[in-house]
């Protein structure tokens, strides 16, 4: 059973251009702020966003077979796994302090 992806209203494609502009310059506005270490979660959570907008709008997600929603369902969870798994590494770094000293 195949669906024959329709072409998306042009509307429709200046408001997520529109919307990834303005999460692009939410990104930007983030950096100069002063978040301590919420910096860097900050931004992938932003970048997460914008990702998510371009997978099922341009990349036409919304009409893939549910399988295919499962692989990237999956790999964004393994994605996110990583990310903590990194960040508590960076954030604990300091815990212990530098031996000999």
């Amino acid at each position: 059973m195949s669906h024959e992806a329709e072409a998306l209203p042009i509307g429709l494609c200046f408001r997520v251009y529109a919307a990834l502009l303005g999460l692009t310059a939410l990104t930007v506005g983030a950096a100069f702020l002063d978040m301590s270490f919420f910096n860097t979660p900050v931004a992938l959570g932003i970048a997460s966003i914008k990702a998510l907008l371009v997978m099922y709008f341009f990349m036409e997600l919304r009409y893939s077979p549910k399988l295919t929603w499962v692989f990237m369902g999956s790999s964004g969870v393994f994605l996110f796994i990583m990310i903590m798994l990194t960040m508590s590494d960076a954030i604990s770094r300091g815990w212990l302090g530098v031996p000999g000293k």
